[in-house]
């Protein structure tokens, strides 16, 4: 059976825009970068008004994990996406603790690690420090 010229077009050319859309979610769905968070501890400022948070976060094989200190209100949800309350950031994950020294001041301890590493010295009204610790 021939099919007439006018079909044959038009089943090409459906064939090819169903190929663009399934090429289109296959390559938005592999450069999607849906990071996972995992809290790996967690302590209240001695005022009770903050809550520092150790985490990892992860993105996925194409990207560094890295381990992050964030502060935020007491009563507020975690959100480890909010980089405004990060503090702390080192990749590769190296052992990382916060601990509060006041009402007001952070102490962050961290392992030596190679890669990149970035502190804020102060969110709000907190003064961050940090030190490595040899291990």
């Amino acid at each position: 059976m021939h099919l007439p010229k006018k079909l044959w077009l038009i089943g090409a050319l459906s064939v090819l825009v169903a190929g663009f859309f399934v090429y289109q979610y296959v390559l938005t769905s592999a450069l999607s970068f849906h990071c996972i968070h995992s809290v790996l501890s967690e302590t209240t400022s001695p005022d009770g008004r903050y809550i520092a948070t150790v985490s990892q976060r992860g993105c996925g094989v194409t990207t560094h994990d890295y381990r992050v200190v964030s502060i935020r209100r007491r009563g507020s949800k975690f959100d480890g996406e909010n980089q405004k309350s990060w503090v702390f950031w080192m990749e590769n994950g190296p052992d990382i603790s916060a601990n509060w020294q006041g009402e007001h001041q952070l102490v962050v301890a961290y392992s030596a690690m190679m890669g990149k590493k970035v502190e804020v010295p102060l969110w709000k009204d907190v003064i961050i420090t940090s030190r490595e610790v040899i291990r």
